[in-house]
């Protein structure tokens, strides 16, 4: 049974005459014969226009916020912390504490090399960073200490010299009904979530949630009252149930600008530039803050407005003339 990524790359190679084959249990993954004659291949979000170099170090959000900075962009204050094992876990977090003190809590913790928002947290507190921080390295074997860059959240897809897709996350919330708890809020906007096609991720039991209605004096059997609107997380992604807008045909020209240099400078073709800024993507920012850059961007936001699937095609066509060009 195909995948929707795997029908959509069907589409396209139908309409720019390339010819796909797909390996069989390989996750997504496959050959593509391009009109050229030129055999190019993919797995999930990776394709062959990116070289290795380039993509690893996208990979490490230390040394992409090193190689920014050193080419003049804002990028978040942080350092990453190594895992050296169990023996020296404590260690290895008082060390990372110790440092986060000197920024000033609270302050973000997230594994050095995971393009989603799973194990992403903000402490207030020391237990609270021991607690996260255990979580990342569980999962990771960097941790990532960084100040929090505070604004609106956008994402720029870029391939080569042009802009794909553009959004602006939220971050994820519930809106009181003045009679139910935060706790029964969640579960009604995860069924609400998963009837439109885009099950979120984000459960009420989730510790980040605790973590962040805490620090506002608020509980999960908190009720708001009527039309009050409760922050359930600090960053806004949405497979953690953050809300997306499409925001590619009203981008700023500089942050459109912006969004190709830094693809360019960090030596990529196709990459997604996270942005943090001082107010919506249609207007020209006064802060701008460089948070990571992917080089296996996901294609797919949850925009359902008229045209929505062919674009999502036209976007993989789009890769295709790229992969042919190279």
């Amino acid at each position: 049974m195909k995948t929707p990524f795997l029908s959509r790359l069907q589409q396209a190679c139908d309409i720019v005459g390339a010819k796909v084959e797909v390996i069989p249990d390989a996750d997504n993954s496959g050959r593509i014969t391009l009109p050229s004659g030129r055999v190019r291949y993919f797995h999930r979000l990776h394709w062959d226009l990116n070289t290795m170099g380039a993509a690893a170090i996208a990979l490490d959000k230390d040394a992409t916020a090193h190689v920014l900075k050193r080419c003049g962009y804002t990028v978040p204050t942080g350092r990453s912390f190594w895992y050296v094992g169990r023996l020296r876990e404590a260690r290895d977090i008082g060390g990372a504490y110790a440092y986060a003190q000197k920024l000033g809590l609270p302050v973000l913790l997230k594994p050095n090399d995971s393009s989603s928002d799973q194990h992403v947290s903000v402490v207030y507190t020391r237990a609270q960073f021991y607690a996260a921080a255990r979580e990342v390295f569980a999962a990771s074997k960097k941790l990532l200490v960084q100040r929090i860059a505070r604004g609106s959240d956008c994402s720029i897809v870029v391939l080569d010299d042009e802009v794909l897709m553009a959004s602006e996350k939220t971050r994820p919330y519930v809106l009181g009904d003045g009679q139910s708890s935060i706790r029964k809020l969640i579960a009604t906007s995860r069924r609400r979530s998963r009837a439109a096609g885009h099950p979120a991720e984000l459960r009420a039991d989730d510790v980040r949630v605790g973590r962040h209605l805490a620090h506002s004096r608020q509980t999960l059997e908190t009720v708001p009252a009527v039309g009050q609107r409760v922050e359930l997380l600090p960053c806004g992604n949405l497979g953690v149930g953050g809300d997306v807008r499409v925001v590619t045909d009203v981008l700023h020209p500089k942050l459109r600008a912006l969004a190709i240099r830094v693809v360019g400078d960090m030596g990529l073709r196709l990459a997604s530039v996270d942005l943090v800024l001082s107010q919506p993507s249609d207007a020209l920012p006064k802060r701008c803050t460089v948070l990571e850059v992917n080089s296996a961007p996901g294609l797919d936001t949850h925009e359902r407005e008229p045209g929505w699937s062919r674009r999502r095609v036209e976007r993989v066509c789009r890769i295709l003339l790229a992969l042919d060009r190279t």
